[in-house]
Order: structure tokens, then sequence, then C-alpha cells
């Protein structure tokens, strides 16, 4: 088995160089990368070599990494891409240089009751999106959620496995929703006490939770009620956790204080300037201004009326395969509007160009007509779904825009029973949308 050094420096699939090891967890490591078709650096995450030997944890891997790449949400670092290099899953992931909240916690900072709840309301907002989406994150901790300027958070690595085989672990992969909230109470406890998280635990599990005297009651029993979740004692949802955390910063927590008497502005200060007085007008100007309002505005009727008798026709352009920016200056030349109703993908059609038009190309139509457009969006690669469950690969194909063709059951040594070997097209095709995708799937557990 390969060494955890031994592939800085790789390049994998001919586009991710491996440049430096960021980072090393209980099951994974993670690179910078650089992407050299997108020429950008990215952070590629990979089991580690140990770990490659347990077929479910790498199945459970890559079907996270295709959930992962539907998922789009602010609040969450957006998975690029997932492949196999040698046997090996990976996922390409955005580089995040931000601190995550156990740096943070490290370097002796702590929240403030009001950048608590607005770290609250930003958090069940995510999770929120996420159960909505049926993904719960299951291993929401310290090193999983990054703080940003301006009182925002994102969270990385949803429903990607952390342990195996049900070993013991403070945050094992769980898909009870409410998991996620209790494992929120625990980070705004620790981000409010600074308590380490061998502290933490204890305190929570005694029951005991050590307060300081600048945290307010409502918001110690928001935190109290988000610990209780899993149990079903505190919050049954991400929704019900924000509406809370909105009604405390409204309502504990003073959002400005009150200026003391002495730091008050004088009222003689205060008092806003008297309005520059307007001139009366007299009757007879009033009635004037009236009298020519309503003469422009009978021009203006008798104009607007006349303009599309009077035009004349002209030609539509041909703007199929043309881009739209292009279409538009076309249209505009000859006094035609142009209105993009719709966006497909289309294989022989470049992204941004016209697929279609009506009235098409050559039709005499009067002036100011507007040229409805149909807007291709390029198009669709076939995504890698080897090692997914035949469930998941449809799920995948139907979020890409693809349709589930004929599915071809085979036993291929070295796959478990109901996975992906094999894709027809291949993996990196490029097709229209609404194309179907075969997929050929194990029949036994050969290899599992």
């Amino acid at each position: 088995m390969d060494r955890l050094m031994d592939w800085k420096g790789r390049v994998l699939r001919r586009r991710y160089r491996l440049d430096e090891r960021i980072a090393v967890g209980r099951t994974v490591e993670v690179f910078r990368a650089y992407d050299i078709l997108e020429e950008k650096e990215v952070a590629v995450k990979l089991p580690l070599p140990h770990l490659l030997s347990d077929r479910d944890f790498c199945d459970s891997f890559r079907s996270a990494s295709h959930r992962a790449t539907r998922l789009r949400h602010p609040g969450i670092i957006e998975v690029l891409d997932y492949g196999i290099e040698d046997d090996r899953p990976y996922a390409v992931m955005e580089l995040v240089e931000e601190k995550t909240v156990q740096e943070l916690l490290a370097a002796g900072k702590k929240m403030k009751p009001v950048g608590a709840l607005y770290f609250a309301m930003e958090m069940a907002r995510i999770l929120a999106y996420l159960h909505g989406q049926g993904v719960t994150h299951g291993s929401l901790d310290e090193r999983h959620v990054f703080i940003y300027p301006g009182r925002r958070a994102r969270v990385s690595d949803p429903g990607f496995p952390v342990v195996l085989g049900g070993a013991a672990s403070p945050y094992p992969l769980s898909q009870d929703t409410r998991r996620d909230l209790s494992d929120l109470g625990y980070l705004l406890y620790r981000s409010l006490t600074g308590r380490s998280a061998e502290e933490a635990v204890s305190d929570i599990k005694g029951g005991r939770l050590r307060w300081g005297n600048e945290v307010p009651g409502r918001l110690r029993r928001l935190v109290q009620l988000s610990l209780e979740s899993v149990s079903g004692v505190g919050f049954p949802s991400a929704e019900d956790l924000l509406r809370e955390a909105v009604s405390t910063l409204r309502e504990e927590v003073p959002m400005a204080p009150e200026p003391r008497p002495q730091e008050a502005e004088p009222v003689e200060e205060r008092q806003a300037k008297p309005a520059v007085a307007l001139p009366r007008l007299k009757r007879w100007q009033a009635w004037l201004g009236a009298a020519l309002l309503a003469a422009a505005a009978i021009f203006f009727v008798v104009w607007l009326l006349s303009t599309p008798i009077s035009g004349s026709k002209v030609e539509v352009p041909n703007l199929v395969n043309v881009s739209v920016e292009e279409a538009r200056r076309l249209a505009a030349e000859r006094d035609l509007g142009l209105l993009v109703v719709d966006r497909e993908y289309d294989v022989g059609v470049r992204a941004g160009y016209v697929i279609s038009q009506d009235p098409k190309g050559g039709v005499m139509v009067t002036k100011k007509t507007v040229i409805r457009v149909l807007e291709s969006l390029g198009p669709l690669t076939v995504p890698n779904l080897v090692g997914l469950t035949l469930e998941d690969a449809r799920l995948v194909l139907e979020s890409r825009g693809f349709r589930l063709g004929e599915v071809i059951y085979r036993e291929v040594e070295g796959y478990s029973e109901n996975r992906v070997v094999e894709t027809d097209p291949p993996y990196g095709s490029r097709l229209s949308g609404g194309d179907a995708v075969d997929l050929v799937v194990n029949r036994k557990g050969s290899g599992g």
C-alpha cells in the first residue's frame, strides 16, 4: 500500500495536480491541488490508504461524493468533481482559506451572544436546505464548519462517511436529521463558553452546562433544546431551530444599546431644517399648466398609436448558431426585439448560442416584433457513476438532466451487489439534455 506522502505530485485524471497535503483526518487526507483545465487551485480529498480495503467505506465515499455534487447552497463548500485513480476514490472541492471553528477555538476565541445567534441562524438555514434535499450532515463538528467575514458560516463534507463499521466515535455518521441539530447545539455551547472538546462533552453528558453571566437565559435555553433534539425533546426540525433563533435575537439580545442621556444630541440640532417655501401659483397659471400637460399627453398617445401603423416591415435575420449577444445586436439593427424564452443542454450547439427561433429567419415582420429564441447551455457530460448503487446513479442522472436508460445486470469481480460497474455512453461523453444513459450493474457481491 502506498505511503501517505507518495501521492504528492500526482496528476489525477490528467487534470488535478496534487501539490501539498494540507490536512489529515480520521479517514481522509486533503491536498491543495491545481486544476490544470480550469487553471485554478482546488482541494482534493482522498480516503486514507489503509481504508481502501474496506469496500463499504469506499462505496459510501463515492456515493457521498455524487450526492454532494447535486448540492447548491452558499453555505455549503461545493464538491466540483469526483473520480477514481488507481482504485482510490477522490472528491474535488472548493479550496477554502478561512478558519474553521476548531482553529478559532484553539486560538482562544469565543462568540458573543449576538454573534452566536447569527451563527445559529446561518447553520439552521444550511441544515434546513440539506434536510430538504434528503441529506444529513452526519458529522457536524468543529472541523467541518468555516467562519467567514460578515457573520457567515459554511460547512463541508455533508453526508461523507467518517467512521467504519459502527466504531465508537463522538460523531458517528447518522441518518437522523435531529442529530445534526444536537451537534449544532454542541458547537454553540463550545463557541459561547470556550470550553474544550473534552470539557464540553463531559458537561453535556453530565447534564450540567457551565454558562457565563454574559449569556442570556433564552439563548441558554436555545442551546439546551438543540442538544436535546436527538432525544426528541428539543427541536424537531432545523426550521423550528431557526424560528427560535430569530425570535431570541429580536427579543432577548439588544441589537444596539440605547444612547445615554449625555450622549443624545441637543433637541435643537435634531430638528429638521424648515423646508424652502414654494411660491403659490395663481389660478390662471395652474389652468395653463394643466392644459399644456393634457395636450402633451394627447400628442404622445397619437404618436404611440401611429408608430406601428406607419412602421415598415423587415426581414427576420437567421439567428440559429449565433451567440445570444450577437443575436441581440442583429435584431436591434432591424428594430426588432429578442427574448430568451428557455435554455436547454444541446450537444450540437455551443453554450450561449441560439438553438432555435420564432419567427424563423427570412420571414417578413413589422418592426418592434420580438424574436423568441431558445438558448443552448452546451453539452452535458456523463458523470462518473461507477461504484454507486442503482438508485443513487438514477438520482444523479436525473439531477444532471439525463434519463436512465437500459439496466444490464452482470456478475463482475470486485464490486458489491447492485453497484454500477459501467455506463454507456462512458464517463466523460457529451450528450444533450434528456438523453438516456445505460448502466451495467453488478448482480452479486462477488468481491464485497
